[in-house]
């Protein structure tokens, strides 16, 4: 019996579909998303280090109001990684990480994705498009090839 993999899809923390307030201030996600982190007694701030899919590394900044209701949010860190990717509205973001709660160091993955039309064919006709999500870096790499083939 192998170990699974640690960034496969059931190690996601959690996804979010982006609102004009995650992609321009700070990204709010489900309080549910909280467990996985370990704040110092007392404190409501806290950073983490996270993947991406080409391998570099992210440094977020993740705080939690002191209220009954904690509210966690992404701060700082964010900001540069949403523009570093060209996150818009509507883009998802996903977290996936070492949900293994006996861990002490934590290791996390981001994964930044927009739905793209994908046109399906029946007999070299177009009949339906239908709608998948595909990672950022993946379309970066697509839109560096076609203007390659431009040249």
């Amino acid at each position: 019996m192998g170990v699974p993999p640690l960034y496969s899809e059931t190690n996601e923390i959690f996804s979010k579909d982006l609102s004009d307030t995650d992609v321009g201030v700070r990204l709010s996600f489900p309080m549910k998303a909280l467990k996985v982190f370990q704040f110092l007694e007392g404190e409501n701030k806290m950073e983490f280090e996270a993947a991406d899919g080409i391998g570099k590394r992210w440094t977020f900044g993740l705080s939690k109001r002191k209220a009954r209701h904690p509210k966690p949010v992404l701060s700082s860190g964010w900001l540069a990684y949403v523009k570093a990717k060209g996150l818009q509205t509507k883009d998802r973001f996903v977290l996936y990480g070492d949900l293994d709660n006996l861990s002490t160091k934590k290791r996390f993955r981001v994964r930044a994705q927009r739905k793209v039309g994908r046109p399906i064919k029946l007999f070299g006709k177009e009949i339906h498009v239908e709608e998948v999500w595909v990672d950022v870096e993946e379309l970066e790499g697509l839109k560096r090839e076609v203007s390659r083939s431009i040249l």
